[in-house]
């Protein structure tokens, strides 16, 4: 038997492919979005109120660097927000 590489190349890709077939969606308004949009959405709102809540209370000036911490709690919160909604059952 004599082994074809470019059938198995052709063919391997398929195989890692199709366990991305039941990937979640939302509905929102009848139109299905990713569940990772919608993730990154609350998780924007969410570390937008974190903003409010640090500088209201006075702490934001304790933190430091701000370009890495918010950035940080947006994924933080994407990240949990997606294990509560779509993660393994």
């Amino acid at each position: 038997m004599k082994f074809r590489a470019p059938y198995l190349c052709a063919t391997l890709p398929l195989l890692l492919l199709a366990g991305c077939a039941h990937n979640p969606s939302v509905n929102v308004l009848g139109s299905y979005f990713p569940g990772w949009v919608f993730c990154v959405f609350v998780a924007s709102l969410l570390t937008v109120f974190v903003r409010f809540l640090l500088r209201r209370l006075g702490w934001e000036h304790q933190l430091a660097p701000l370009v890495v911490i918010y950035p940080s709690i947006a994924i933080l919160f994407c990240l949990t927000l997606w294990l509560i909604f779509f993660g393994v059952r």
